[in-house]
């Protein structure tokens, strides 16, 4: 058994159990990269210590971009998958089973193939050149590779046919970027609004591209729009759509050659999507005709084409893959039959071809978003093709049904764990995507709440959360501050309560007085900054110049019954309000305001040291992501008392505070950095975070935010924002 490799695992190993569709399609001995020619030679130990290595490297796999999805599911299912394989005896009998499951898999999994093969060969006596790339496409739809295509068609012929020319490409003077810009914002557009989606910016304006070089009607309805957009509140859909307007005033307003150009690319991306259905469709029979057709057509008019444009590009398709197009004939009655029509007229179609019934059902119910229906439908096609004649067309479908009951149960993951934390804008998004795609797909086991309930549960949060802020907008300071931090709480996404929330500053409390008691300690009064109740935070200086907290308390008053008894030290006095702490306001005569006021729940009042903390300079060879793994980020990191102080993000109570001499770190886990967790109750505490004095000065700070999942576990931000970088140099 070969040294585990992470990088080539991911590649050889994921990569494969990815394109073929998850953990199911896969056995124990693949995940944990034990050969199964090797099960009966290796020990326990052995295989103890490689499903170690996996495991933890699954665990640090957990955000990666790709993978995040199938890593998630592997880690859940890890005790499920990897108990056989720890036991010799066990490990035996599971790699006889799984010799014989990968042998029927491997048969499942060329079945398609093979069967396309057979009848090219039936055919044109061989495999025809041209028909090579249609075939490994034909295979990628079962998880094939190009090799593994290959392979399987050594064994038969391969003959050369007509060469043909390439029909040219569609010119375009749009960027790939500003595409991809586009068609994010259409898909956004259409989660926020109700109705059927907007696949163009023509069809944005009502329009499609027949249309297009109407440019007067473009403009006033343009015009419409924008009266529309500057009526709608502040918010997100406002955004999306002022973004969408400047689009459509650049490329679609000014007519001619831009308009024309941006329908080219519209035709372009369209003929993309369909390219692939329509080779299957015509690969043996080279011919697109009946089911296939009118599937393809309705598909190219819902990407954004007319009808006439639509059959157009399916005419084009077939011919650049040499085929023909063949409309549903349509008896008219007017010729009489022809003699002995009776006796030579083959089998009805509807006979020979009935899995075509449930095949066109699955694919309406995958348009309606019934993604389980259609699965039971592609269930019936598969009985009903006794003669693989519609192997290529159901296994089409039936890829598509796969990959959007996949995505169906990673949205419902990831609404679970928004959910968890309170992120109800992000589960709102997520329930109007199911109720699109995924309508009859249910919770995942164990979750308690189904799709219109959350819904509903979400929605009542967000509304809440906006009573909250609109409240917040006519009442006093501490009370604004209160409210919005109740709508945080109670909605953590929300946007414009955070927005609101950090240009509310809370008040400082004044003239802090102390005095000696007969008993020894110290009494500190100050006073209050408004007439509100509030709490307040006291804490003390400490010999070594750093604060200690002494108590909280609602009154103006507090008893420190620690104090030193032959100096009378200087305290602090910190409004107090939902974590959020106002400028402190210090006993000494020599208290100065700092030029940035916190926030947070540091706070440590006391003068900042110079040069103890700078802002890590920009490096071309850092991540410059700005939310790693899409948790919100701590900022302006800074040094503060002696000790390290930032901004809080809403909804983060957990952080990993990383620390590297020679460089600074990449992730938290990477080799020769020092991480170490620290909670805002914790932080708030200590008035900060205490760099160790063995580490090397000056050394480079890192801040990743942390979540806490549905399940309890802890998950950390795959990197760090550029706003979460300092370079630390106060002596230790």
């Amino acid at each position: 058994m070969q040294p585990f490799d992470p990088n080539d695992y991911r590649k050889r190993v994921l990569a494969a159990v990815e394109r073929r569709g998850g953990m199911e399609q896969s056995d124990p001995f693949e995940l944990y990269d034990i050969p199964l020619e090797e099960a009966e030679r290796l020990t326990d130990a052995e295989v103890a210590a490689r499903v170690a290595e996996v495991w933890g490297f699954w665990q640090r796999q957990r955000d990666h971009p790709k993978y995040r999805v199938l890593v998630g599911v592997l880690v859940d299912n890890h005790e499920r998958l990897s108990y056989l394989l720890l036991d010799e005896s066990a490990r035996r009998a599971e790699a006889l089973r799984i010799r014989r499951e990968r042998q029927e898999r491997d048969a499942e999994r060329f079945a398609m193939l093979d069967a396309a093969v057979e009848r090219l060969v039936q055919r044109y006596g061989g495999v025809p050149a041209g028909k090579v790339a249609g075939l490994e496409e034909i295979g990628a739809m079962s998880g094939l590779s190009a090799a593994e295509v290959a392979e399987r068609l050594r064994g038969h012929p391969v003959v050369a046919d007509e060469p043909r020319a390439e029909p040219a490409a569609a010119a375009t003077v749009l960027t790939e970027q500003r595409r991809a810009e586009i068609r994010r914002l259409l898909d956004e557009w259409a989660r926020l609004v109700d109705g059927p989606p907007a696949p163009t910016l023509l069809a944005l304006l009502g329009l499609d591209p027949t249309r297009a070089t109407e440019t007067a009607e473009i403009r006033l309805r343009a015009e419409a729009l924008r009266v529309r957009a500057r009526e709608l509140p502040p918010g997100r859909m406002r955004v999306v759509l002022d973004e969408l307007l400047v689009h459509v005033r650049d490329l679609v307003e000014p007519g001619g050659p831009v308009t024309d150009a941006y329908v080219a690319a519209v035709v372009a991306e369209v003929a993309e999507r369909l390219r692939p259905k329509v080779r299957a469709a015509v690969l043996v029979e080279d011919r697109l005709a009946g089911e296939d057709y009118d599937f393809l057509l309705e598909e190219a008019v819902e990407h954004g084409l007319d009808r006439a444009g639509a059959a157009a590009l399916l005419a084009d398709l077939a011919r650049e893959l040499g085929a023909q197009v063949e409309a549903t004939p349509v008896h008219t009655g007017a010729a009489p039959p022809r003699p002995g029509w009776a006796d030579t007229a083959p089998p009805p179609r509807q006979a020979v071809n009935a899995w075509m019934e449930p095949l066109k059902a699955a694919r309406a119910a995958l348009r309606e978003g019934r993604p389980q229906e259609a699965a039971r439908h592609i269930a019936d096609a598969r009985m009903l093709d006794v003669h693989r004649d519609g192997t290529t067309q159901i296994r089409s479908v039936a890829d598509d049904v796969e990959r959007v009951l996949a995505e169906a149960a990673a949205q419902w993951r990831s609404a679970a764990t928004a959910r968890a934390g309170a992120r109800y804008g992000e589960v709102l998004a997520l329930v109007e995507q199911l109720r699109r795609t995924a309508r009859d797909v249910p919770p995942p086991t164990g979750y308690d709440v189904g799709l219109d309930a959350l819904g509903r549960e979400a929605a009542d949060a967000v509304a809440e959360a906006d009573r909250l802020v609109a409240a917040a907008s006519a009442a006093a300071p501490l009370e604004r501050a209160r409210l919005l931090s109740q709508a945080l709480t109670r909605c953590a996404d929300h946007g414009p309560a955070a927005a609101e929330l950090a240009r509310t500053p809370v008040p400082a409390p004044h003239d802090v007085r102390t005095s000696r008691l007969p008993n020894g300690s110290v009494l500190i009064r100050w006073s209050p900054p408004t007439t509100e109740p509030a709490d307040y935070r006291v804490t003390r200086r400490q010999p070594d110049g750093s604060w200690r907290v002494v108590g909280r308390t609602r009154t103006t008053e507090l008893e420190d019954g620690a104090a030193p008894a032959d100096t009378m030290p200087v305290y602090a006095v910190a409004t107090a309000l939902a974590g959020r702490y106002s400028e402190p306001a210090r006993s000494d005569a020599e208290a100065q305001p700092r030029t940035t006021a916190p926030d947070h729940a540091a706070a440590a009042p006391t003068t900042p040291s110079r040069a103890a903390g700078t802002p890590h300079p920009p490096d071309p060879a850092l991540p410059d992501d700005p939310v790693p793994g899409g948790i919100p980020v701590v900022t302006n990191p800074r040094e503060y008392g002696g000790r390290l102080v930032f901004d809080w993000p809403a909804g983060v109570t957990e952080v990993m505070v990383v620390v590297r001499g020679d460089r600074a770190p990449l992730t938290h886990d990477e080799p020769g950095v020092r991480a170490w967790k620290v909670t805002n109750m914790r932080y708030e505490l200590d008035g900060g975070v205490a760099i160790p004095a063995d580490l090397p000065r000056p050394c480079h700070v890192a801040i990743a935010s942390c979540r806490r999942e549905a399940d309890g576990r802890l998950r950390v931000a795959p990197g760090f924002a550029p706003a979460a970088r300092l370079r630390w140099s106060h002596p230790s």
